[in-house]
């Protein structure tokens, strides 16, 4: 007999409150497995889905992109890399839907994390601490990674990006952490771009300088600092009207390669000054497609067991059930710095 299931469910567009009530329960597919969700993170995308109906149509609905738990129910063709009690953390994909189902979301009890994107946690980490990371790495790694956007070599092997450097604009967000790792894990020199009170931290994840967001001269301090270095193009993984020009304009002052990678849809009218800025929505189907997500998932599962990967920014634990979700979202639109919002179920 199926177990019930529970879920935060966004009854309507833009509706300001979420209501727990019971949802199906969807049993695996082929590639597929169901986990008892421990716990979930939340990132800007639940807040702006929520706030501006972006994104998603079909409702009722159940958002949530970063999940951990225990797997409860594994299909035969996952059977000889999973099992039942193993703990992983994997992606939520709240624009997908299963007949109608929103068996893949992560607002819920039991849910399916969307394939290849999915990896044990080693036994010294926590669900809190690993459910940081599954969006972080999808969105940075299809920016970073894809032969559409930046198409650097991969942290597969250490030495790809020796000599060349990366400039990280929002290095202390989520996506701008786990980029700021990777790429450093890659090879590349990371010079990042944060609130000074963050800089710790992202020197402590890989980055080899760090400049302040807020110092009205950080455009002519990156220009004079990059200049003569092999720059391989910028990773705004804070992607505002405000930052990707100023991205734009470091570019085409200390040349290289005059790519931006972005997180906004709808960012490629940003370019500017011959500067190609190029959002990862448009790389992510082939970076699937081509076998990329699978192996970043296969080297993070590793990295993480050898700490080579941090589950970074440090989570901050602001619930705890689904009851709890909506307050976390909120707290997500009034803005966050240097961590992630964490609600345990």
């Amino acid at each position: 007999m199926a177990p019930t299931n529970h879920a935060a469910w966004l009854k309507a567009k833009q509706d300001p409150i979420m209501v727990v009530e019971e949802a199906p329960y969807t049993s695996p597919a082929e590639g597929e497995l169901v986990i008892r969700t421990k716990a979930v993170a939340i990132n800007p995308a639940d807040w702006h889905i929520q706030d501006k109906g972006m994104l998603v149509t079909k409702f009722p609905a159940i958002l949530g992109c970063d999940v951990a738990g225990e797997v409860v129910e594994v299909h035969p063709s996952l059977a000889n890399r999973f099992a039942v009690g193993d703990r992983v953390f994997g992606s939520a994909n709240p624009l997908f839907n299963k007949d109608g189902v929103y068996c893949y979301s992560g607002f819920q009890e039991y849910m399916i994390p969307k394939p290849p994107q999915i990896a044990k946690i080693p036994e010294h980490t926590t669900y809190k601490d690993a459910v940081v990371l599954p969006l972080g790495v999808n969105t940075a790694a299809s920016c970073i990674f894809s032969k559409e956007i930046l198409n650097l070599s991969m942290p597969l092997h250490s030495d790809g990006g020796k000599g060349k450097t990366l400039l990280v604009w929002g290095a202390s967000s989520s996506v701008g952490a786990c980029g700021v790792q990777m790429a450093a894990l890659a090879g590349y020199d990371v010079v990042a771009v944060a609130s000074s009170k963050n800089h710790d931290m992202v020197k402590g994840l890989g980055a080899k300088t760090c400049f302040d967001q807020n110092n009205t001269t950080i455009v002519d301090d990156l220009v004079e600092h990059l200049k003569g270095k092999d720059v391989v193009g910028a990773y705004a993984a804070i992607s505002t009207p405000l930052t990707i020009p100023l991205c734009c304009e470091v570019l085409d002052k200390c040349g290289g390669n005059k790519v931006v990678a972005s997180v906004m849809p709808g960012a490629e009218a940003f370019s500017s000054r011959g500067v190609s800025v190029q959002a990862n929505f448009v790389a992510m189907h082939s970076f699937v497609a081509e076998g990329k997500m699978t192996a970043i998932w296969e080297w993070l599962e590793k990295a993480l067991r050898e700490g080579r990967m941090k589950c970074m920014p440090p989570h901050e634990v602001v619930g705890h059930g689904l009851g709890d979700v909506q307050k976390a979202v909120d707290l997500m639109g009034k803005g966050v710095s240097g961590k992630k919002l964490v609600v345990v179920l």
